[in-house]
């Protein structure tokens, strides 16, 4: 098997582990007229049992169809009414009938954020003590479910977003933000649903940052007060630069939040980044390489990230060979998500800049290559997930007239690998868990011939 198809059947099964479907299934049942959620990320598989009089389902976020129409599977009857809000374009057709579904913009938020933001604040507000509200949440719901605070217009919060995203701030900073700036992230929808009881499932991107920041935390947690918000922009310098209503909102003082009071409170996790590294391990093992699974997470600049990569790739092949008998091709498995700085003005995403960042320090180490990739198959612009990147990436780029550290510079490290014809593109994934890295060592013994792309009766998307 040649290296890239290695590579692309490690992201197969990373996505595969993480199919919202499943996982929900796994959490989700009912027993009678009772409601069971299971505690799946615990060993212990705790139980959750609630028998309300209405339970209302909310799901929000890309992997928002998936989950919704697993829950539908799972409870039946039993669930009185749903809004699901998705990525405009998600396979609505897979809802049940009353189903109501809601498309949204991703990653900047539009007018159709705005009404989706406004129903599922109604929906909350209109439920009473004996009601469930089961909210299942995954990444991309922060732009998806937008309601600015009443003084704020949507442009500015999305402005202030950007020039958040632009400085290089990690998304917990950036959806703690989002937060004390509207009326229904940051714990605020729990808080509209009052006495309700609030059942929150979450397929986290968020990988060690907290999965009660996924799409920014709507029923997670207590609302971030104005001055979590200001100290954050303060930090980047960015508290003078943001539009003055928002200024303006944020440092007008005003009373602390006070705890939430009414129904029961709870959150169960269903994956994360590990869960999708878990399942490229399983992959890997079964076709016949070593396999190592870096336990600290990718984060911080992309640029710097990329040293982290080229070590696995270059030092992992170095002790392949002095070892001096043939082993078997060692890959190591990283997961996480980088941010970028902008500068230039060209296009791409963190994923490709990291590749393109990395293809500098492996640049002719023989033997040696990568896939880095969004488990959501995108990285920022829809016409990638990610590249591939090999030993002779630079050398090829140059033979083209493609100008590698120039693309670095400007940020374009889209078209780049276009040209070079080395984007990984698998399209839309319906999951997000956050980015992997797969890097495969140069030396040992050669990949098996046949790749096994079918796992324990796991079905895996035909377009990757």
């Amino acid at each position: 098997m040649d290296p890239r198809t290695f590579l692309k059947a490690l992201y197969r099964a990373a996505v595969s582990a993480v199919e919202p479907g499943r996982l929900v299934a796994e959490a989700l049942s009912r027993r009678g007229n009772a409601v069971v959620i299971r505690s799946v990320s615990d060993p212990g598989r705790r139980e959750f049992v609630f028998v309300p009089r209405r339970v209302v389902l909310l799901s929000v976020g890309k992997a928002a169809v998936a989950m919704a129409s697993a829950a539908h599977r799972a409870l039946g009857t039993l669930v009185d009414d749903s809004l699901v809000i998705a990525p405009a374009g998600s396979p609505s057709e897979e809802l049940p009938p009353g189903c109501r579904y809601l498309p949204a913009a991703h990653p900047v938020p539009d007018e159709r954020s705005l009404a989706a933001g406004q129903a599922a604040l109604s929906l909350a507000t209109g439920l009473g003590s004996e009601d469930l509200l089961l909210v299942l949440l995954s990444g991309g719901g922060s732009s998806l479910m937008a309601l600015p605070a009443e003084t704020i217009s949507l442009a500015d919060k999305a402005r202030t977003v950007s020039l958040l995203s632009a400085a290089g701030a990690p998304i917990a900073d950036i959806n703690v933000v989002r937060g004390a700036l509207s009326r229904v992230k940051g714990g605020r929808l729990a808080a509209a649903a009052r006495a309700a009881d609030v059942v929150t499932l979450v397929l986290s991107d968020l990988g060690d940052d907290g999965w009660h920041l996924v799409a920014s935390g709507p029923t997670l947690g207590v609302p971030p007060s104005w001055r979590d918000g200001s100290s954050i922009l303060e930090n980047y310098r960015l508290l003078s630069l943001v539009p003055p209503p928002v200024r303006q909102y944020l440092l007008s003082p005003r009373p602390e939040n006070a705890p939430l009071d009414g129904g029961q409170r709870w959150s169960v996790l269903l994956g994360d980044i590990r869960t999708a590294l878990e399942g490229a391990r399983h992959e890997a093992l079964r076709l016949g390489a070593d396999v190592r699974v870096l336990p600290e997470l990718l984060a911080g600049e992309a640029r710097s990230a990329s040293r982290r990569l080229a070590v696995a790739g270059a030092c992992a092949g170095n002790l392949v060979r002095r070892a001096g008998t043939p082993q078997r091709r060692l890959v190591t498995l990283f997961g996480g998500e980088t941010t970028v700085t902008v500068k230039g003005k060209g296009s791409g995403g963190r994923n490709r800049e990291l590749a393109l960042a990395t293809a500098f320090h492996i640049d002719g180490v023989r033997g040696a290559h990568l896939l880095v990739a969004g488990t959501d198959g995108v990285d920022n612009t829809a016409d990638a997930a990610g590249a591939f990147v090999d030993d002779t990436t630079l050398a090829r780029a140059a033979a083209m007239g493609l100008d590698a550290p120039a693309a670095l510079d400007a940020n374009d490290s889209g078209p780049f690998f276009a040209a070079l014809g080395d984007a990984f593109a698998p399209g839309p994934t319906g999951t997000n868990v956050g980015d992997v890295a797969f890097v495969l060592a140069p030396g040992g013994e050669a990949l098996p011939a046949t790749p096994f792309l079918e796992d324990e009766g796991i079905p895996l998307p035909d377009r990757i």
